[in-house]
């Protein structure tokens, strides 16, 4: 327990040290929404339990269907309620699985945990009691830091029918990191008919980008037209700045708070909603499941290149300081930290987990 405590510690000081970003040049209120409402339900307890988000007024009879995969002790939907709100307010179901149990869960459950949940949640809703039908042919991750790396995982485990997954249209890891390393499921069973996106944030000190870039360089199945690397740079050239740190992909919405998360008040504190988010993130994955939903290529996405790397202007003019965006890791800067602060030394432990797990095999 004391080496938990410390975990959790070590994860509080490196996140306060990172400074929220503001909104520049835009208005702090979504537009208008086909639907105006999200209803929302828990269902189970424990780390296999989720929450399934509807759209709602009007409740249509049927609708793409999104796992949205948080990130680390991120336990509490309200930690990216704002992207949920928009992703269903816009039309999509979401499904939040919980996959961990704060402090109680390893990592090593996190996989199988997500993707019972995720099972589990589709049976719900293909059910279609008092809930919306999934449409057929449109289903996508979306993942935040550890989420980022389960939504690549789950998309790899789309490729067995075994495993009751749906066709995986999209794969989104957003700034991803792994709590503890794992060579399965391998990357570059990614199946080619995905598309991949992989983003990375240029002052994210505490992932780096070494995960996202092995997750794209492994995804070896998909062809280069339906993948695409963003690397997100900050700006401080307005107030209040664009930071693009570890949190950045969050977005704090308090009518989805459940009250759970051992950072909960730290991370709800620093989930601001900016131009990174609405012009970026957001927009990023839209685009993304708007050309997955109806065949195209994310080639197809880049043609127009303002939808990837456009993020607005400033209030005096001068236009926020685009993200790189390829289909080649050679073209794109490294971020330094490149392996992030390494909150577990999983060099040091990963012989001794494996071990422990051979032994707890054998027994």
């Amino acid at each position: 327990m004391n080496q938990t405590l410390r975990i959790v510690v070590a994860c509080a000081l490196a996140l306060a040290a990172v400074a929220p970003a503001g909104l520049a040049g835009e208005s702090a209120s979504e537009p208008s929404k086909p639907h105006g409402r999200v209803a929302r339900y828990e269902i189970g307890s424990g780390p296999r339990s989720y929450w399934l988000f509807e759209p709602a007024d009007p409740k249509p009879e049927n609708a793409p269907v999104v796992v949205f995969l948080h990130g680390w002790f991120s336990v509490n939907p309200a930690i990216y309620g704002a992207w949920i709100d928009h992703l269903v307010r816009d039309g999509k179901t979401v499904i939040f699985p919980r996959y961990q149990n704060d402090v109680g869960t390893m990592p090593r459950e996190f996989l199988p945990n997500a993707l019972h949940a995720v099972r589990d949640a589709l049976d719900v809703l293909h059910a279609g009691r008092d809930h919306v039908r999934p449409e057929p042919g449109k289903f996508a991750l979306i993942g935040h830091s550890a989420g980022g790396n389960l939504a690549a995982q789950l998309a790899a485990l789309s490729a067995d029918p075994a495993n009751g997954l749906p066709e995986v249209k999209a794969a989104m890891a957003f700034f991803p990191g792994e709590v503890f390393p794992s060579r399965e499921p391998s990357f570059d069973r990614i199946p080619e008919s995905t598309l991949l996106l992989v983003a990375v944030g240029e002052e994210d000190v505490l992932v780096g980008d070494q995960r996202g870039r092995q997750i794209f360089a492994q995804a070896t199945s998909v062809p280069r037209s339906r993948k695409r690397f963003i690397l997100y740079r900050s700006d401080r050239r307005g107030s209040p700045p664009l930071v693009t740190e570890h949190t950045a992909p969050s977005g704090a919405n308090p009518k989805l708070d459940n009250g759970e998360g051992i950072l909960r008040n730290l991370q709800l504190g620093m989930g601001s909603v900016n131009a990174l988010d609405r012009a970026g993130f957001w927009r990023a994955a839209d685009a993304t499941l708007d050309a997955a939903f109806s065949g195209q290529t994310l080639d197809d996405v880049a043609a127009d290149p303002d939808v990837l790397s456009h993020l607005g202007y400033w209030s005096d003019g001068r236009r926020v300081t685009p993200p790189i965006v390829a289909d080649d890791l050679a073209a794109v800067p490294r971020v330094i930290l490149t392996n992030g602060i390494r909150i577990i030394p999983w060099d040091f432990n990963l012989k001794a987990a494996s071990n422990t797990e051979a032994a707890r095999e054998r027994r």
